[in-house]
């Protein structure tokens, strides 16, 4: 299924996916973290080439280029990967469906609903990071459940040894222990949000050591507290140990172990913000547009992240079941997990991180939930059917739960495909993205082929042939043009999708005193793009 899905991608087809594969070609190549172009302002970058991945994190560009080096630099070695690594979401939503439900049926429901996947299914296979983080970041989750469920028991008497007599309890736990805090980390290299993961392990232990203080005896407390607290020392220091290159490779760069480019877009007033050069984001910037706009920004944030997780999450009918599953397995660890993570993410990306969130964070995120959402859905489903079946004499309950299982693996089919053929497949639209940008990089290497232009879609345009390149900053002409200077831009080139404060320039391109026009691309049924040098 996955490798059905991932033919008819033949390129990047989005910003984030055209970042991810051209820096990947760059480490296939032998070139190391390097990227051949500026996409946003943030720390005052230099001039193209410059050091990559300061602001999106590297594991999608390694596992990218990780295929090239098997199957030669092309776009489709670089799916391999995520061919191979997707695909495992499924067999993991049916263990956590098992776990939690211990029904084989309602097992192969939950994974079938991970096969079809909803909105993530055209990008399981894209060269973005929604695969790696959704594999490492569920698994992080299972793999402390997992450890925990069992310890806690094995220990409901108080017996004095823990795990089998053997060790080999024991021994599993650590693996578990482990695995959980190399996941964390490899989620952490997939996402910069992937610190989230640990958070939520830390905070909802912590929850449960206050639980074990004040409500449980005295010989309660201090083995399960230490348990615990054994349980966070072990995956922090695994994650750490995970982390430990990319925070070393960091502070050589930027004098820090993690970029703060990232951090930053806490402060955003606008989206748009986070393409524009020479503006202070911080703490006082934010509050200077006072409460009515932080307000606004907030609520425009929670809108539109509550429609992502309705339909994207839960394929909308699939939501309200994983509510009531969730509730009647709310005192299982693997649920507080995954509940509090989601509770966590919904309040970094609304409150905190409103814009980007709002626009793909949540998304990209949440996508590590989607085995824990199937398998509490069909959790709902069969509590629902034996809630009717309760009231409802003549229903056979076995039957009844097939039946409805059936039915809502044929919506999950229907809502997958038709979600798919509307992103991929038609009008090729996959493959049509950024069209034009092949003609605009061999006019400008016809003309200059040494020049730096600043364009709309720096990962595209070189993707698609294009050289070095820095992106148009949301300023005015005045900012445009000493960018230009500061970073010996040669060429400017404006689409439809320019930034608002240069409209007058892209409505009378033949007028402008500072620049010149150059060149018109005329892209089918799309709106003219304009190529200017500055006078």
């Amino acid at each position: 299924m996955r490798a059905m899905t991932a033919l008819p991608q033949h390129q990047p087809s989005y910003f984030d996916a055209a970042y991810s594969y051209v820096n990947a070609v760059n480490l296939a190549e032998g070139r190391g973290f390097a990227e051949d172009f500026v996409w946003n302002y943030l720390n005052q970058p230099g001039p193209p080439p410059q050091p990559s991945h300061l602001y999106w994190m590297p594991l999608t560009s390694i596992l990218a280029a990780l295929g090239m080096m098997v199957g030669g630099v092309s776009y489709r070695a670089a799916q391999i990967p995520f061919v191979i690594v997707s695909a495992l979401l499924v067999p993991i939503t049916y263990g956590i469906a098992y776990l939690l439900s211990g029904q084989r049926w309602s097992s192969w429901i939950a994974a079938l609903f991970a096969l079809f996947s909803g909105f993530y299914l055209p990008f399981w296979t894209a060269i973005d990071n929604f695969t790696p983080f959704a594999v490492f970041g569920s698994m992080a989750l299972v793999l402390t459940g997992m450890e925990n469920e069992e310890w806690r028991m094995k220990n409901e008497e108080w017996e004095p040894e823990i795990g089998d007599k053997k060790g080999s309890g024991a021994g599993l736990r650590l693996l578990c222990l482990i695995g959980a805090g190399v996941c964390i980390g490899l989620a952490h290299l997939s996402r910069a949000d992937g610190l989230l993961l640990l958070i939520t392990i830390i905070f909802l232990f912590v929850l449960r050591i206050m639980h074990y203080t004040f409500l449980r005896p005295i010989p309660h407390i201090s083995r399960s507290m230490f348990h615990d607290l054994g349980a966070l020392f072990l995956i922090s220091i695994a994650y750490l140990l995970t982390m430990l290159p990319w925070f070393l490779r960091t502070l050589d760069i930027t004098g820090a172990f993690l970029s703060t480019a990232g951090t930053q877009t806490m402060w955003l007033t606008s989206y748009d913000d986070l393409f524009s050069y020479g503006r202070e984001l911080s703490f006082q910037t934010f509050l200077a547009q006072g409460f009515g706009p932080i307000m606004q920004g907030r609520w425009w944030a929670f809108v539109n992240n509550f429609q992502t997780v309705l339909a994207v999450w839960g394929m909308i009918f699939l939501g309200p079941l994983a509510l009531i599953g969730g509730w009647y397995l709310r005192r299982q660890l693997l649920v507080q997990l995954a509940a509090m993570y989601a509770l966590l993410l919904f309040i970094a990306m609304t409150v905190v991180f409103a814009f980007p969130g709002a626009r793909g964070g949540l998304f990209h995120s949440g996508a590590a939930l989607v085995p824990f959402i199937y398998a509490t859905a069909v959790v709902g489903l069969n509590r629902s059917v034996d809630w009717i079946a309760d009231r409802r004499p003549r229903w056979r309950p076995k039957t009844a739960k097939r039946v409805f299982g059936v039915g809502l693996v044929v919506m999950a089919a229907t809502l997958s495909t038709f979600i798919y053929y509307q992103r991929v497949l038609k009008g090729n639209a996959w493959n049509r993205a950024d069209s034009t940008y092949p003609a605009i990089a061999a006019w400008v290497a016809e003309q200059n082929p040494s020049a730096i232009v600043m364009i709309g879609n720096p990962p595209a345009y070189r993707y698609h042939g294009g050289g070095l390149s820095v992106v148009v900053p949301n300023n005015d002409i005045e900012t445009v043009l000493q960018v230009m200077a500061e970073y010996g831009v040669d060429y400017l080139i404006l689409d439809k999708n320019h930034p608002v404060p240069l409209d007058e320039i892209y409505d009378k391109p033949e007028v402008q005193a500072d620049l010149q026009l150059l060149q018109t691309f005329r892209p089918g049924t799309e709106q003219e793009i304009y190529v200017f040098e500055a006078r």
